[in-house]
């Protein structure tokens, strides 16, 4: 089987592209630097026997080209998953940002995603298949932090549930992971916080493999978020507004 990653180069994406290799699966790995992925291809190739292809593709400007990943599936066995966890933010990122800064968030965010998706969904309701995204805890309620990030999160974990809601019968599953603070170099400063302990990218990308094909809709991860994902929208504004995290 085949699986598109984007975002594979670092971070959680990493960590799926080795658990899904691990288990025999031929990869395209989609991320903006090259530099990163090579390494990655030959790593992988070279411990679990499997075809790697590495893409070089920039999310942050539209039109998506896809000409690149379909020449390399006609070359790989069936594809059966594409897998999102792709995420761009800026410290600079608070309203009243520069603009093209702003486009870039949403592009990366947001309609690039939805794009892949809608690139390749007629030709995964064809057979047995997943699509899963990744959204941010960032997005349960907008504060001044990460602004455009979190709105473009927000509007994925929309979009993924009108995805699920339309593929019902189909033989494609569609999941959506939202994802609190991870022990990764990547992410935001806020990760520093020492009460709130990280979640293992390694454990999530085993899961994530294992509820591949399960019809299990959204995701919480790590679980201790779901308390704060139920809560934080009605935490009053008088205390809501002073929050600095």
């Amino acid at each position: 089987m085949t699986f598109i990653i984007v975002g594979a180069s670092a971070g959680l994406g990493r960590s799926i592209a080795e658990k899904f290799a691990s288990e025999k699966n031929d990869l395209i790995l989609i991320s903006s630097d090259m530099r990163d992925l090579i390494p990655l291809k030959l790593d992988l190739e070279n411990r679990f026997k499997v075809k790697i292809i590495p893409i070089q593709i920039s999310f942050r400007n539209i039109p998506v080209d896809f000409s690149e990943i379909t020449k390399s599936l006609s070359n790989l066995s069936p594809l059966e998953g594409i897998l999102l966890p792709i995420g761009y933010s800026d410290t600079n990122d608070v309203p009243g940002l520069d603009e093209t800064l702003m486009i870039e968030i949403f592009n990366s965010n947001l309609i690039s995603v939805c794009l892949v998706v809608n690139h390749f969904l007629k030709t995964l309701k064809e057979r047995k298949s997943t699509i899963i995204g990744f959204g941010s805890v960032a997005a349960i309620r907008g504060r001044t932090k990460n602004a455009t990030y979190s709105a473009s999160k927000r509007g994925l974990e929309s979009f993924f549930e009108s995805l699920r809601h339309s593929t019902q019968n189909s033989n494609l599953t569609i999941q959506f992971y939202v994802l609190g603070y991870l022990d990764t170099t990547l992410g935001f400063s806020d990760q520093n916080i020492i009460f709130f302990k990280r979640g293992d990218v390694k454990k999530l990308a085993s899961i994530v493999y294992s509820n591949r094909f399960k019809d299990i809709g959204t995701i919480v991860y790590p679980k201790k978020w779901k308390l704060i994902k139920l809560f934080l929208p009605f935490v009053p504004w008088k205390i809501f507004k002073n929050i600095k995290i």
